[in-house]
């Protein structure tokens, strides 16, 4: 599937092409024959070594604020924050709806309308690749984990909490680490990881369980790996290293938020992604027959760190 998905964005990128080496809709982590850290009917998950010391709080670059956001990708996210936002929500209440959304609303799927924001307000430079990435599941309800995690990064930001990208590793169901990405948030003055992407991929049985919701570093680490613990892991490159290490410091998130009660939900067709397409295809058209063609631009889609070669076997995720 990761080879699939590169040749299509070759053809649409015109060579900005972006790994996924996110998870399915069935390929939850597995153990890898190892003993798991639990099992009550979602993922098996590998037993590994507490997280090394965090590097400290992420860096407030100019994707950390909504305000500096293009035009395009604010509405999207302006638009769905005020649809879920309600007087007097707390900062759990706030996390927990933004949560819910992308796992109701959003399926595993190619990212589609990278280049929509060129017509609706365009620019001359590339936007940055939290925005780039987040247009599929703000406008499409589609996207691979890259998606889910701008997504779901920008819809917090917009409802007035911290939260933050975090790129790193996850286990495939074979048993093999491939690149992944998910959210951080801070929630009442503490940091903790969500994984939408990966909650969607075991949520389709009629309800959500809430195992990547507001988890702490102990938890998520028997999953995952980031930041200074997948450094000192010794898998990944030197610039690898220091990309992590100057983009992606991790705040450290010292518990498990208690879990919420399962919520029920009800299975819904994928999108067709054809229409889809057919829909992004009309957009541009109409913009390019009252201004003429768009001129070609390398966008902002390669995914950080792990960029067009992704990590693990190139026939998983």
């Amino acid at each position: 599937m990761k080879q699939q998905i590169k040749g299509f964005l070759a053809v649409l990128l015109l060579g900005s092409i972006l790994s996924t080496g996110c998870t399915g809709p069935e390929d939850v982590p597995s153990s890898g024959g190892l003993p798991p850290d639990s099992m009550d009917g979602h993922a098996i998950l590998r037993v590994v070594s507490p997280p090394a010391e965090p590097a400290g709080e992420p860096e407030k670059s100019e994707e950390a604020g909504v305000s500096q956001l293009h035009p395009y990708v604010k509405g999207l996210t302006a638009d769905i924050a005020a649809e879920l936002s309600t007087p007097g929500m707390g900062e759990y209440e706030k996390a927990k709806a933004a949560f819910d959304y992308l796992i109701t609303h959003v399926s595993i799927g190619e990212p589609i309308g990278l280049e929509l924001w060129r017509v609706h307000g365009g620019g001359a430079e590339a936007i940055p690749f939290i925005e780039q990435r987040a247009i599929g599941p703000l406008r499409f309800g589609v996207g691979m984990c890259e998606d889910y995690a701008a997504a779901l990064t920008l819809l917090l930001r917009e409802m007035g909490l911290e939260a933050a990208y975090m790129p790193g590793l996850t286990y495939s169901a074979e048993g093999n680490l491939v690149d992944h990405a998910w959210t951080l948030v801070k929630v009442d003055g503490v940091w903790y990881h969500l994984d939408s992407q990966l909650e969607d991929a075991i949520s389709r049985r009629g309800s959500v369980g809430y195992r990547y919701f507001l988890r702490g570093d102990r938890t998520m680490a028997a999953s995952h790996h980031w930041g200074q613990n997948l450094i000192a892991a010794g898998v990944l490159t030197a610039e690898q290293n220091r990309e992590i290490a100057e983009s992606f410091p991790a705040p450290s998130c010292p518990l498990d938020y208690p879990t919420p009660q399962r919520l029920p939900i009800t299975d819904s067709p994928a999108p067709d992604m054809e229409t889809l397409r057919q829909r992004v295809a009309a957009e541009i058209a109409a913009w390019e027959a009252e201004n003429g063609p768009l001129p070609e631009m390398e966008l902002n889609a390669l995914p950080p760190v792990f960029g067009l070669e992704g990590y693990g076997p190139a026939d998983e995720g």
